[in-house]
């Protein structure tokens, strides 16, 4: 049975965009890592085992959530640098090195900035007052071309935690 603040959890990240829960998955990998490094430095090696446990789940979900047929290059580059941060984060368990882990922090943060810019650009374009949003909203709308449309498995996210 879920207590009160884990059926909170679950309805919000229901209400998500798919933008949203991404950008979740990329602070909670970078908030792990942060932990990560403090237990080290503070001698606490199994915190800090767990912590980027933690994290390398969050970086292994955003890896095998990639979709490689519409996202071609991009998402092959993503699943690169995806596997590299597995990669650094398991050596940084190995070693206890607080440099990896701010390797795949800084890695992490730059990616989530991208996401950040996106998700930016997706509202000021939703934005009416844009003189863009407006000419398009004037125009007659054309008629569909396929009036049936079938969701598809993109369409749902799963975030564990």
């Amino acid at each position: 049975m879920k207590t009160g603040c884990e059926a909170y959890e679950t309805i919000n990240t229901m209400s998500m965009s798919q933008l949203d829960l991404i950008l979740a998955v990329y602070r909670g990998a970078v908030g792990y890592l942060e932990q990560a490094k403090e237990a080290f430095a503070e001698s606490r090696f199994d915190d800090g085992r767990t912590a980027c446990d933690r994290a390398r789940k969050c970086v292994v979900h955003l890896y095998t959530t990639l979709d490689m047929e519409r996202g071609k290059g991009i998402a092959r580059h993503l699943g690169h640098l995806y596997a590299y941060m597995i990669e650094q984060i398991d050596l940084a368990v190995a070693s206890k090195s607080p440099q990896r882990i701010d390797d795949v922090i800084g890695v992490l943060n730059t990616l989530k900035e991208g996401w950040e810019g996106l998700k930016e650009n997706q509202n000021k374009a939703a934005e009416p007052d844009q003189p863009q949003a407006r000419v398009q909203a004037e125009l007659p709308e054309a008629p569909p071309q396929n009036p049936i449309v079938q969701p598809s498995e993109r369409d749902h996210i799963t975030v564990s935690g």
